[in-house]
């Protein structure tokens, strides 16, 4: 038996298609960039397997890599194809396909935005650079040359030297080679090199002497490491062009060689030079400390960043001398290095990152840091610093010292009137009663003037009078009366707050008007039941008048946010002991399970920024303030967290209603304005006001509601705004702590922001607090 299902089971493995998927490491590049382009195709079958890609366009292949993965019953062909953009565009690559035995699976094309104005582009046409070129010598008459080009003759130790090789050829040359020129740049030592993004082709055209030649630049930046004099040695050129005119003919190599040239290195002066200078050379340095979090747990780490800005090589710029306090233990985490370019100037920012852990709990003072440098501009040494700061640190399980409380927990508390009754209603449900009205009123004047007078509705008994009271009323009174009779109608009765005997005469009376109804006999004295119906609602709704004051308490509580007083629970209990991220975890937990009551979401914003995390305070306290704009509590919290920018306070403004309360109170105005505007047709003036201003309160509504579905997001810490999501991507610039971001995609771990200034770029999700969605 098992000889027979063993050929079977291999068929049916062989018969599974395999499984395609793609990748790229980066979707938008400039030119001169490169990717990482990457198939993956898996198979359970042990046929050999093709996989191929579509040549790209506008993107030139560097290498090509192909293995095979096995695994246990897998087989995995990875194919990863390096490309660089040659040109500016949206190119495609693939499709991928693989192909299997006579399976055939394909994976779509991937799109590639390659733009020609970024660092390549900024690179090759700063001033900087432009000046240079100008200095070029011409080459000579129809031939191609190679010239060396060196920003200054002397320079001091640290400032920056451009040095260029250029490549000049005729244009009627240019067109006959088969192949990129090749410039190799000279290697200098005694210098930190680093090289220039340019462009891979024709970086500029030149008319000399009537003849159009085109120019192909390498670029590198040098800071002297030594003063003295540095040789720059020679560039070199390199390329081949055909003998013939056939495609397969053998080719004539040339190589040129560039002039060599020297720099003159300048020490530094001695004089003035401070005791803590440690070798930082820039212009314009600024040093900045930032605390993360503001306040710190015994024993707990609290990450302590200096980051030096400024232009200049930021690579040989030191670590300040920090003074660390007895009472803590610092600890070396990261230095981080950005490297960029401003107007043909190399710009930067070193970040050094320490991990401080306290051993005493009281206030932490960490000292001020003074920072010495040498700065080429001013040519004189400068000490820029950063001041003392307060750190409080609390004891475990106690409240961090001298840091601002927000106001007091509330207690928890059931969904607003508004809330429950507006929420759950889908925005077809009002469009459908601003519609309404006046679609039959237009019904109901179109309608012949004769049939609605011969269509006047008859005159109602005594008995159906009096059943239609006592219906109204049971119907205010109890749930489901169509369900309720005898003994059920009387215990809802009695729970509504009537007294056991009326209860249960309500019942009885209710009983007989039934039978005499939809009983076998119709006949009966209809005087005697209709007086005892309107005794029993006339005793009913006097022993009920309380419940005329319990509906007024119910609206105050839907329009001044009144909360019901409920015992404290577990996570209460946990804020005041101080175990706050127990707390925030159970706080998290009721907001996403109860995202209507206004406690969960306050309570959770107060456990946040006692954690010293800001930005995640903010965002649960601006939902609490959606669900009850007019609660102090809640205001008074968002004053603790104010707005970094205009457009911030723009984005998260609310206004003194909700969207449910202004809904509801615009759907109760319209109706009864056309209600007004069709009976009492001689002051129709006024009810037309009402009909607008409901009109537009009821649009206002939809609209607001609209406003809060859009996700918006609040930054919990600074953090970079990325071209695309990976974290080695280009930064667009920097998204303050507290600033508002708009949704536009999530992504895997990633999120397109559009932020402040009209900026879109990627942000981990992890560093954005949702509100909203």
């Amino acid at each position: 038996m098992s000889a027979r299902l063993l050929p079977l089971l291999l068929g049916i493995l062989q018969s599974a298609p395999p499984q395609l998927a793609v990748s790229v490491d980066g979707d938008r590049l400039s030119v001169g960039e490169e990717l990482v382009y990457t198939v993956r195709a898996a198979s359970h079958s042990p046929l050999p397997m093709q996989v191929s890609v579509a040549s790209p366009i506008g993107l030139e292949i560097v290498s090509r890599t192909e293995r095979t993965e096995l695994g246990t019953d897998v087989r995995t062909t990875v194919l990863e194809i390096r490309a660089r953009a040659v040109r500016p565009g949206r190119w495609e690559i693939g499709p991928a396909r693989a192909v299997q035995g006579r399976d055939t699976v394909e994976a779509a094309a991937v799109v590639i935005s390659v733009s020609a104005t970024r660092s390549a582009a900024a690179s090759a046409l700063s001033r900087r650079l432009h000046r240079l070129l100008e200095r070029s010598r011409p080459p000579p008459p129809g031939q191609a040359g190679i010239d060396l080009l060196v920003s200054a003759d002397t320079a001091r130790v640290g400032e920056q030297v451009d040095v260029v090789t250029l490549a000049w050829f005729p244009r009627d040359l240019r067109l006959q080679l088969r192949r990129p020129p090749t410039l190799q740049p000279p290697v200098i030592d005694g210098v930190w090199a680093y090289a220039q993004a340019t462009p891979a082709g024709i970086a500029a055209t030149r008319s000399i002497r009537g003849r159009w030649y085109d120019l192909f630049v390498a670029h590198q930046v040098v800071f002297p490491l030594l003063p003295g004099t540095i040789a720059i040695p020679r560039a070199t050129l390199k390329y081949s062009t055909p003998v013939a005119l056939q495609f397969f003919s053998q080719e004539e190599r040339f190589a040129l060689t560039s002039r060599a040239e020297t720099l003159v290195v300048h020490p530094i002066p001695e004089q003035g030079r401070p005791a803590d200078f440690a070798g930082a050379i820039g212009s314009g340095v600024h040093l900045e400390r930032r605390i993360t979090p503001p306040t710190a747990i015994l024993g707990e780490g609290v990450a302590v960043e200096f980051s030096l800005t400024g232009e200049g090589n930021t690579s040989l710029w030191p670590a300040p001398e920090i003074g660390w306090p007895a009472s803590v233990r610092a600890y070396v985490e990261r230095v981080g290095e950005q490297v960029g370019t401003t107007d043909g100037r190399v710009t930067g920012s070193k970040t050094f990152r320490y991990l401080v852990v306290p051993d005493s709990a009281g206030v932490l003072t960490l000292p001020m840091v003074s920072y010495s440098y040498f700065d080429l501009q001013a040519d004189r040494y400068l000490t820029i610093g950063s001041p003392a700061a307060a750190l409080p640190v609390g004891a475990r399980g106690e409240l961090a010292a001298s840091a601002a409380l927000p106001p007091p927990l509330l207690v928890d508390q059931e969904p607003s009137l508004g809330w429950r009754i507006g929420h759950g209603a889908p925005d077809w449900v009002w469009i459908a009663i601003l519609a309404s009205p006046p679609l039959l009123v237009l019904l109901w004047r179109r309608w012949p003037a004769s049939t609605r007078q011969h269509r006047a509705p008859p005159r109602q008994s005594d008995l159906e009078e009096a059943e239609d009271e006592l219906n109204q009323l049971v119907w205010t009174l109890v749930p489901d009366p169509d369900r309720r009779f005898g003994d059920a109608l009387a215990a809802a009765l009695r729970a509504a707050g009537a007294t056991t005997e009326l209860a249960a005469r309500v019942a009885v009376v209710r009983e007989r008007l039934l039978a005499r109804r939809y009983g076998p006999d119709p006949s009966g004295d209809d005087q005697t039941l209709a007086r005892d119906l309107r005794d029993v609602v006339h005793r009913l709704g006097g022993s009920l008048r309380g419940w005329r004051g319990a509906a007024t308490i119910v609206l105050a509580a839907l329009f001044f946010g009144t909360a019901l007083p409920a015992q404290a629970p577990a996570p209460e209990q946990l804020y005041q002991q101080g175990a706050l991220r127990a707390a925030a975890a159970v706080f998290s937990h009721r907001a996403a399970a109860e995202p209507g009551v206004t406690a969960h979401w306050y309570n959770l914003g107060a456990t946040y920024y006692r954690l010293g995390l800001k930005g995640r305070a903010a965002a649960a306290w601006i939902q609490a303030r959606r669900l009850s704009p007019r609660t102090g509590v809640v205001r008074r919290a968002l004053e603790l967290t104010p707005a970094p920018d205009v457009t911030t306070g723009r984005w998260t403004w609310t206004p003194p209603l909700t969207p449910e309360e202004l809904l509801i109170v615009a759907s109760i105005g319209w109706l009864l304005g056309w209600v007004g505007w069709s009976v009492r047709p001689r002051i129709r003036d006024r009810w037309l006001l009402l009909l607008a201003v409901s009109g537009a309160a009821l649009l206002a509504g939809l609209g607001l509601r609209a406003t809060y579905r859009r996700p918006i997001g609040i930054m919990v810490d600074s953090t970079p705004l990325r071209l695309s999501p990976n974290g080695r991507t280009p930064v667009l610039g920097t998204l303050e702590g507290g600033g508002a971001v708009r949704i536009v995609r999530v992504g895997a771990g990633w999120l397109l922001v559009q932020a402040p200034g009209a900026r879109t770029g990627w942000v981990p999700a992890e560093a954005v607090a949702s509100i909203g969605g």
